[in-house]
């Protein structure tokens, strides 16, 4: 039996939190997807930390006119190119310049699509009970959800500190937050950022400390499993970082090779520390230490 996914595209800057309203009811088939820009950064997390069983995903877009719409266009676009009939889609925006758009792609492909200005409206049934039910829901779900939203914010933030693009900071967000939960949240976003970027050793220290605040007691045990892969990644960094910095070569062949031979070891950072001071004397092995310590 074909299962039909809802998609909703939430226009954040023309509805805001308000929009939102009732995506606390949805399930496991529906996909909520935020566009927003750096106009609307601090979004209200209280506006999402209960969205039901749905999928959450934030998109920052561009500034600029209209910015979020042609990319809402766009990503409709995409919907209805890989799902056709095999999916309904929910622009959230109380902008009717979105409606021409819809019509067009629903006479093109007869995809399922409308525009609302709230995913959904609150209604009342059965008077206080249905309060009760409402509550009871909420109060099950709100803690993880809270967490796995908080998670995809400070990541996204942490990416951006970085200084990476906004489209990196969502699809590493979006990594962390499907993989929020996992027995092994650490070593498999490690290893989902090995496969997907070339400086993935920079990312994943960049958002490693917010990784950490939301695993569990046992997950924390579990630490990425070191390969050759990720040894040549540390030595190619630190060469480029000290090559960079103006140190000679000799210099930058050595903390390189004593990096990777400590790399992954249990007390690694602090073997690597004390041989560059030893060789290098504490004022200069301390600055060569500072320009790599985020690499190992």
């Amino acid at each position: 039996m074909l299962v039909i996914e809802t998609h909703y595209l939430v226009d954040y800057e023309n509805v805001h939190g308000e929009g939102l309203t009732g995506c606390q009811d949805l399930g496991k088939t529906d996909h909520i997807v935020i566009f927003f820009t750096q106009n609307a950064k601090n979004i209200d997390m209280s506006d999402i930390s209960n969205h039901g069983s749905a999928d959450l995903e934030m998109i920052e877009v561009p500034a600029g006119k209209q910015s979020a719409d042609m990319h809402i266009v766009s990503y409709l676009g995409y919907l209805a190119g890989k799902n056709g009939k095999n999916c309904k889609v929910v622009i959230v925006s109380k902008d009717t310049d979105f409606d021409n758009v819809i019509k067009f792609w629903k006479q093109k492909t007869g995809i399922s699509v409308q525009r609302t200005e709230q995913i959904k409206k609150k209604t009342e049934k059965n008077g206080k009970k249905s309060n009760v039910q409402t509550v009871s829901k909420k109060s099950s779900s709100k803690s993880s959800s809270d967490k796995k939203t908080q998670l995809n914010q400070e990541v996204m933030q942490a990416i951006r500190n970085a200084g990476y693009s906004g489209a990196v900071a969502n699809n590493v967000a979006k990594i962390a937050s499907v993989l929020y939960g996992d027995e092994r949240m650490l070593m498999e976003v490690h290893n989902a950022l090995r496969n997907k970027y070339s400086d993935y050793l920079e990312v994943y220290s960049a958002i490693k400390p917010v990784l950490s605040k939301y695993a569990d007691d046992n997950q924390s045990k579990n630490t990425p499993q070191i390969t050759s892969q990720d040894k040549k990644a540390v030595n190619t960094e630190i060469q480029k970082v000290l090559s960079k910095a103006g140190f000679a070569n000799d210099i930058v062949s050595f903390v390189a090779s004593t990096a990777v031979k400590n790399f992954g070891e249990k007390t690694g950072k602090q073997m690597t520390y004390r041989s560059i001071i030893s060789k290098f004397g504490q004022n200069k092995g301390l600055n060569i230490y500072n320009h790599i310590k985020k690499y190992i």
